[in-house]
């Protein structure tokens, strides 16, 4: 079985070809999807933005069956994303959960703005965001530095949130990797490894 560490460099090797404009599409046929469809046996976990701008699989040019996706706006620890990265690891024993942050995001910017007219569920979802970056003093005055350090918060409250993500990083057989995507230069700032 290749390590969280083999996965990481695949994916970041898959991030070079598609900076390079040299994407290769693997595993994008029907026949790919004939192969799969009894089991699925992804090499990694992506938590990211839901945004348009962010399409993971074309940022690391992977095809059906590769990453196991898990997105919502802002890339927010809610419930149901403790509860989707959980089956990850329970059900499909993925050793690396990549966290997606990106610049621009509008659920991170609508977190360290004034509060404005939002839907209560909506709310709820800015809400963990600020609730994670408040303990930093992040503000729109240094937005910069709340799309960077948010994807390291959302792994500091999945830990905290979940015995079974923290049991699986402390020993070893879950790696958690930080990332910030920037949207014009498509480029990929891998912040770092998160330990329990």
């Amino acid at each position: 079985m290749p390590s969280a560490a083999d996965n990481l460099a695949e994916l970041v090797a898959g991030h070079q070809r598609f900076l390079q404009g040299k994407s290769q599409h693997p595993h994008t046929s029907k026949i790919r999807l004939h192969d799969i469809s009894p089991a699925q046996n992804p090499v990694a976990m992506v938590l990211s933005c839901s945004d348009s701008r962010v399409p993971i699989e074309l940022l690391f040019d992977v095809g059906f069956g590769d990453l196991y996706v898990v997105r919502n706006a802002g890339n927010a620890c809610t419930p149901g994303i403790v509860g989707s990265i959980e089956y990850g690891l329970e059900g499909l024993d993925i050793p690396l959960l990549i966290i997606l942050g990106h610049e621009g995001c509008g659920a991170v910017t609508a977190a360290c703005t004034p509060q404005g007219q939002l839907s209560p569920s909506l709310y709820d979802l800015v809400t963990h965001i600020r609730d994670g970056l408040q303990a930093d003093g992040v503000d729109n005055a240094v937005l910069p530095r709340a799309f960077r350090l948010h994807p390291q918060r959302t792994a500091d409250l999945l830990i905290a949130s979940s015995d079974l993500i923290r049991e699986r990083v402390q020993s070893g057989r879950l790696v958690i990797q930080i990332g910030c995507y920037a949207l014009e230069q498509a480029t990929i700032d891998w912040l770092a490894t998160v330990q329990a």
